[in-house]
């Protein structure tokens, strides 16, 4: 008994330029015909018995590095995470730890260096309080100021009033004698 025959694919051109697979079937005559670029992409997606048994392996080996690149990422958040409670800790002890180190290098400088870093900071410290002393003096004058203008605010308000209720009351009279004049037959 002779083998089947299988079906084959010939490549053509069409008038424009571009290629096409002719298929044919066992017995030669044209089935179908199929444009290059589309049949290809079909062959490549389609792979062959032999390759099945390597696909199988790869999605272990995915897995593999899936759980690897995980656990790669877990660790470095820890430390990320470590570092950052470290580094704050270092940032509240700092000032404390900053002052310690001064005086230990202040220590470490001849006599007369160490009489200037003491002259200095007795001067930081008077500069110090006597722009706190300014400061408060700023604020007084200027409560002082705000208050001086609330005052007069009030004054000016009054006076207003005043003057709008007079001119009301004009108004109220004028209208009075208006109408006492208007209305005839009453007595004056």
């Amino acid at each position: 008994m002779a083998a089947k025959k299988k079906a084959r694919r010939t490549t053509h051109r069409t008038s424009k330029g571009t290629k096409v697979y002719a298929v044919r079937d066992a017995k030669g005559r044209i089935k179908d015909i199929q444009s290059y670029k589309r049949s290809h992409a079909a062959d490549l997606k389609r792979k062959a018995k032999a390759e099945g048994a390597k696909k199988k392996a790869k999605p272990k080996a995915k897995a593999k590095v899936k759980a690897r690149a995980k656990s790669a990422v877990k660790t470095t958040q820890t430390r990320v995470a470590k570092a950052r409670s470290a580094i704050r800790k270092a940032v509240k002890k700092a000032p404390a730890q900053a002052r310690a180190a001064v005086k230990k290098a202040v220590k470490k400088m001849p006599p007369k260096a160490q009489q200037a870093v003491a002259k200095a900071e007795k001067q930081i410290s008077k500069t110090v309080a006597s722009v706190k002393k300014q400061a408060a003096t700023t604020a007084k004058q200027a409560e002082a100021a705000v208050s001086k203008a609330q005052v007069s605010a009030e004054k000016t308000a009054t006076t207003v009033m005043d003057q709008a209720k007079d001119l009301f009351q004009k108004a109220s009279d004028a209208v009075g004698s208006a109408v006492e004049n208007v209305i005839p037959g009453q007595a004056k």
